[in-house]
């Protein structure tokens, strides 16, 4: 299995530590790193393992036939994450959100 993030999600994940210091979801910015940090461990070890659902096509800005696959860390926030399978187990991440953004558009 190989798990790919794309520069837009690579830029996203960055810019999410700075979000969650800043906006004091966490007033350690190492612990706001570390978070991120864990989401993204979770994603590479768990992925193939996750229930995958068909992307609303409201998402196909991001790429033709996504799909997205969940990611809950506390009881307030589920991650999305939205990708394209290739290939034998190639997964390219497109597209990062959350509950708190986007989960009126998943339900």
């Amino acid at each position: 299995m190989k798990i790919i993030f794309n520069e837009l999600t690579k830029a996203y994940l960055s810019e999410l530590i700075d979000i969650l210091y800043y906006n004091h979801y966490f007033s350690i910015e190492e612990n706001a790193r570390e978070y991120v940090r864990s989401l993204v461990r979770e994603v590479e070890t768990t992925h193939p393992l996750r229930r995958k659902r068909e992307s609303p096509k409201y998402f196909y800005r991001y790429g033709n036939n996504l799909w997205y696959a969940t990611y809950r860390k506390n009881k307030r926030t589920t991650w999305y994450f939205f990708f394209t399978h290739h290939e034998t187990n190639i997964y390219i991440i497109r597209y990062i959100t959350n509950n708190h953004v986007a989960g009126h558009l998943l339900e």
